[in-house]
């Protein structure tokens, strides 16, 4: 991850996520907030299962202590980057009470999370040892 510096930040994931909802009446800290709960479940179910410290200085849910910044760098690698937008607008559509539309966003966000996990299965060990089960 070092000398990467083309990550996606939580900035532009707001800001691509309210190109694809205009008009949304959202805050940006509550935004910033479904930020850290994506980073923190993506840590929990992906990074965590690996042995690698390559991730433990991104992610919007580390930087939580100190507020979100704009050029705070997200966890999922850069060709996994449209999950974020996917779970924003999830999150959004979610609140509007648009289910259909949010299921929508939820599959394709799954489908990068998934697709995440498999290139880190792909790229580091499993952590303690374990065998990974696919």
């Amino acid at each position: 991850m070092e000398g990467e510096d083309d990550e996606m930040t939580a900035g532009q994931a707001m800001e691509q996520a309210d190109e694809m909802r205009p008009n949304n009446e959202f805050s940006d800290s509550l935004k910033q907030n479904w930020l850290r709960q994506c980073d923190s479940r993506l840590r929990g179910s992906v990074v965590e299962r690996s042995e690698t410290v390559d991730f433990d200085d991104v992610g919007a849910d580390t930087a939580w202590a100190e507020g979100l910044a704009y050029d705070t760098e997200l966890l999922a690698p850069e060709q996994f980057a449209p999950l974020y937008v996917h779970w924003l607008c999830a999150q959004m559509d979610l609140a509007l009470g648009e289910v259909a539309r949010a299921a929508n966003e939820m599959q394709l966000y799954s489908d990068y999370v998934q697709e995440f996990a498999a290139w880190m299965r792909r790229r580091y060990a499993p952590a303690g040892g374990v065998q990974w089960r696919y």
